[in-house]
């Protein structure tokens, strides 16, 4: 009896309880070392932290950034800084076991000081839709939660699949995105907003260019002249309604065809991305049915 106690003692002492980790690959190819189903997470990414409240994981994230603000809960977690500034400081005080940051926003410094200090940093990247799946799912993997991200994705790919089969045949509507009005900047065709775009049933018509979100004026906007303008901006911006009076000639102005969407509904790569196309597909293609 005494030499099975020892055992059990010595498994304890070699394997303690909550210390088994696995290794996962992120969007950066880095191999990262994590704890099996992480408890205290801190998210720096709005997109991420949406995720984790739909995987239903809210209860480990223990802090996000000023801009982790939906869903309304999120507002009132712990914060750490800025999307692309966070405190390093901030995030240490809140002994985390795994961080999820941006390769897009958050400094390759920051997370070299983090993985110095032996806290592992996960690096996500999602620039399309498919993507941004992927994501979710890798995401519910290394948290354990995976049966919540199958369905959580199997129900966006549902939702998709019903846009797709509306808009099948149906020519795509040229169209640009405005991220800002003043100065007048709109999303290139190498962005996570030309993938909405297009599974919407429209047509990009901003160009390739060296930026990936270009400020345009008036000649450009005049030379492209789209089917429709979508706008998405945050507070602070012209009302759209009245910003492009000044432009009659347009073809969207022309036929009342600019198009107010929630800015986190196509800029986030996130769970509600489907609200983006969803209300996008039906503003290009108004007398479709997506409710099935």
């Amino acid at each position: 009896m005494r030499k099975l106690i020892l055992f059990f003692f010595i498994i304890i002492l070699l394997f303690p309880l909550n210390s088994f980790s696995a290794q996962y690959v992120d969007a950066l190819n880095r191999t990262v070392t994590i704890q099996e189903s992480p408890q205290r997470i801190v998210s720096l990414v709005p997109s991420i932290t949406e995720t984790l409240f739909n995987l239903g994981l809210e209860n480990r994230i223990v802090a996000a950034t000023d801009f982790c603000t939906y869903p309304e809960a999120a507002q009132k977690l712990p914060k750490v800084g800025g999307y692309a500034d966070p405190s390093l400081e901030s995030i240490l005080l809140y002994q985390p076991n795994l961080v999820i940051a941006a390769a897009d926003m958050n400094r390759p410094a920051l997370v070299r000081r983090l993985e110095l200090m032996g806290i592992p940093v996960y690096v996500v990247h999602s620039q399309t839709v498919a993507e941004t799946l992927k994501t979710i799912q890798d995401i519910a993997l290394i948290t354990g939660a995976e049966k919540q991200g199958k369905k959580l994705v199997d129900s966006i790919n549902k939702r998709i699949q019903t846009v797709q089969r509306q808009i099948a045949g149906r020519a795509p509507v040229t169209t640009i995105e405005c991220v800002m009005l003043q100065p007048l900047t709109v999303a290139g065709p190498d962005t996570f907003i030309n993938d909405i775009i297009n599974i919407a049933g429209g047509k990009n018509a901003v160009p390739k260019g060296p930026s990936r979100y270009p400020t345009w004026n008036t000649e450009a906007l005049l030379s492209v002249d789209p089917e429709a303008i979508i706008v998405s901006t945050y507070p602070g911006q012209p009302a759209p309604k009245h910003f492009f009076d000044g432009w009659p000639q347009l073809k969207a102005v022309k036929n009342n065809r600019i198009i107010l969407i929630e800015a986190d509904w196509i800029h986030r790569p996130g769970p509600r991305m489907i609200l983006g196309i969803e209300a996008l597909a039906k503003a290009l293609h108004p007398d479709i049915s997506i409710d099935e």
